[in-house]
């Protein structure tokens, strides 16, 4: 069978289409164009599609036309831009199967003020959630300031979530992502252990891999750039298992948890193949291969649950982002305890270090994104964190806290 993976690029890209390769499927890879990336030794001249933002329209028009005439049978979405519009257009592609989430699926669980609704349904611990359209809003209900606020969907040209400080920030932000026309969501904040249950689901299977997030970059709020897969929490497996069962999801998934006194919150839901996919890969679970045979419900050896002694997951881009923002702000202990860290998972037998730094393709993909103007993002917590002065062994006690 054939399967057209829609975004290819760094770090998880090359990896899903390696792993696909391998189990048997014939892929066809693609790239947005315009973008340089998106290549890898077994797909060094990527298909270039339309730009989904601005152009969906003739994006998906696009992917019926490479569907037809390359005669594949199963579409992959790696990008969240190209899951939400696929998600509400699926009827376009036909008799093509889509890995990913019908429209209900991704409104009831990816939108970001919807989620709340979702876990309340369950039982499941919420965090005080208000979704807001109108800056001139009632206020009654706002949760007090530190909180959360988010756009109500993810996308690559939305401000990511953000922890704000004062109501002045709030407020700006807000209006911000009001005029975008996104809408914003307000958050209570949570802060505590982060954990991250990777996982595929269809007809009668459950695969799943649960990580403890060490540490992320923005420090405290922001991506999980180390990971080690951990035996439980049940909790935080069942929250997740609980909203994917809850609209009968068939398909790959990332949902963060966050464990603050004994209560796990699910403040995060990716219904793809995130960025961090190696994490399962590198852990044992052939995470792009079941996603897809779990959810067309194809043949395929599951995952048998066994993980990898010592497996450790770094994001090396996000952390040599790290070590160059200790470099500014001349902090010469911190650059070397960051650079230590690197070292360690690089030497690690079971260690992941996400690119490789041997990839070739990956100097270019690093280029491109220490030189670009980023859009904005959380605010980094630039004080030095007791996590930037040692790296945690394996079995330590949770390290970083993290905030919804």
């Amino acid at each position: 069978m054939s399967v057209l993976v829609l975004w290819t690029g760094m770090p998880n890209g090359h990896r899903i289409v390696r792993s696909l390769r391998d189990a048997g499927f014939r892929v066809v890879a693609a790239h947005p164009e315009g973008h340089g990336g998106g290549r890898g030794w077994g797909h060094l001249r990527p298909l270039r599609y339309p730009p989904v933002l601005t152009d969906p329209d003739a994006f998906v028009a696009w992917v019926a036309r490479t569907c037809d005439e390359r005669g594949i049978h199963i579409v992959l979405p790696v990008d969240e831009d190209i899951t939400r519009v696929l998600a509400f257009r699926r009827s376009a592609l036909g008799d093509v199967r889509v890995v990913g989430p019908t429209a209900t699926q991704y409104d009831a669980l990816a939108n970001k003020g919807r989620l709340a609704a979702a876990t309340a349904a369950l039982d499941l611990p919420t965090p005080v959630t208000v979704e807001v359209d109108d800056l001139a809003a009632d206020r009654t209900g706002w949760p007090a300031v530190p909180c959360m606020v988010k756009p109500r969907t993810s996308g690559s040209e939305i401000d990511a979530p953000q922890r704000v400080g004062t109501e002045a920030e709030r407020d700006a932000l807000v209006e911000r992502l009001v005029a975008s026309g996104h809408g914003a969501v307000l958050q209570e904040l949570i802060e505590g252990q982060r954990w991250v249950v990777q996982s595929v689901r269809g007809p009668g299977v459950f695969e799943h891999v649960v990580h403890r997030v060490d540490l992320e970059w923005p420090r405290g709020c922001g991506l999980a750039t180390v990971k080690r897969p951990f035996r439980g929490p049940q909790a935080a497996v069942d929250a997740a298992r609980a909203l994917l069962d809850a609209v009968d999801y068939h398909g790959p998934s990332g949902i963060s948890v966050i464990e603050r006194d004994g209560l796990f919150y699910a403040h995060d839901v990716n219904l793809r193949l995130g960025a961090t996919t190696g994490a399962s890969v590198n852990a044992g679970f052939d995470f792009p291969r079941r996603a897809v045979q779990a959810a067309l419900d194809l043949p395929g050896t599951a995952f048998d649950g066994r993980m990898r002694p010592g497996a450790v997951h770094m994001r090396l881009d996000k952390e040599v982002e790290a070590v160059l923002d200790a470099v500014s702000r001349r902090r010469p202990r911190v650059v070397l305890a960051r650079l230590r860290r690197i070292a360690r998972v690089g030497l690690n037998p079971a260690g992941m270090l996400d690119p490789s730094p041997f990839n070739v393709f990956f100097a270019g993909h690093l280029a491109s994104r220490l030189t670009r103007r980023s859009r904005p993002h959380a605010s980094p917590q630039h004080k030095d964190t007791p996590a930037d002065a040692d790296a945690a062994p394996p079995g330590a006690p949770p390290v970083a806290p993290r905030t919804v």
